[in-house]
């Protein structure tokens, strides 16, 4: 079984006339139906019968069409990467970092980028991850990272992983939440993220869903370490992805709320119309590598 032979059956099956599949693959009318009947006698099976309406295929043969199609499209696939990894690509990508370089491994990002691909130059703004999602949409980012769920139909993104998010609270508050509940906390101060923070959203989705409303802010910011130094003065609580938590807690600036936490996924994102473009795909084969 060849490639071009499953060509030839899927033409016959869009045409459903040996002619017209003929003209469109630009080879002998004699020799479709040479390759169809080389399939046949492979396949043990009858994948066309001729009708008045030209040739229709069997039963058979429109299963065994579905995955000829799937064949013929990885083929194509991985022609393109082929391609991409022949040429050198040279061009700059502006990447948007959601949070920071340590935690989105933005070392290594560069470090295989500059073995893999010594023609790609990065520019790369510290942003959060609803103006990254935006920005791409505009085309002022081309790529970034970004965390919770993708509104823009417009924008796709590979998963990176799930992250936890975790409630600290002041050291001096660690008997007082011990044995705290959803109900217990939101009755105590909080300093927040900014309301287009993932973080906030989530929050405030899981305890809608418990009938609770999110408490007010006593502060606001839009970094983690900034919402563990309001903590840490011993006023407010607070909610910070886990590594952040557990790096304060081990300084002894805060204590973790270890009876629940929330979830996130974080993605790579990116538009979809450019997810073919071979500078869209060598940072998608970056980020694939190093996560």
């Amino acid at each position: 079984m060849e490639l071009y032979q499953l060509r030839t059956f899927a033409a016959v099956a869009k045409t459903k006339h040996l002619t017209q599949a003929a003209e469109q693959l630009a080879i002998s009318q004699p020799a479709v139906s040479a390759q169809i009947k080389a399939l046949e006698e492979e396949f043990h099976l009858l994948l066309f019968v001729r009708t008045s309406k030209g040739m229709l295929l069997t039963p058979e043969g429109k299963i065994l069409l579905r995955y000829a199609e799937k064949v013929l499209a990885d083929s194509e696939t991985l022609l393109k990467q082929a391609m991409i990894l022949q040429t050198e690509i040279h061009g700059t990508v502006r990447l948007g970092l959601n949070e920071g370089e340590k935690f989105l491994k933005i070392e290594q990002l560069c470090s295989f980028s500059a073995t893999k691909y010594k023609g790609l130059k990065f520019h790369i703004r510290n942003s959060n991850s609803s103006i990254i999602l935006q920005d791409i949409s505009e085309n002022k980012l081309d790529c970034g990272f970004v965390f919770g769920e993708i509104p823009d139909k417009n924008i796709s993104g590979i998963f990176l992983k799930t992250q936890q998010i975790k409630v600290i609270a002041p050291v001096a508050w660690k008997e007082r939440i011990v044995d705290a509940t959803w109900e217990d906390l939101i009755k105590l101060p909080w300093a927040w993220q900014f309301s287009d923070c993932p973080y906030r959203r989530i929050a405030q989705e899981f305890l809608k869903s418990h009938n609770l409303n999110l408490p007010e802010s006593t502060f606001l910011a839009d970094q983690d370490r900034t919402i563990i130094a309001f903590v840490s003065s011993g006023t407010t609580l607070g909610m910070v992805k886990e590594s952040d938590a557990s790096h304060a807690a081990k300084k002894g600036k805060v204590v973790i709320w270890q009876k629940d936490c929330l979830e996130l996924n974080l993605y790579f994102v990116f538009k979809h119309d450019r997810q073919e473009e071979p500078l869209i795909q060598a940072v998608l084969q970056i980020v694939q590598n190093v996560w």
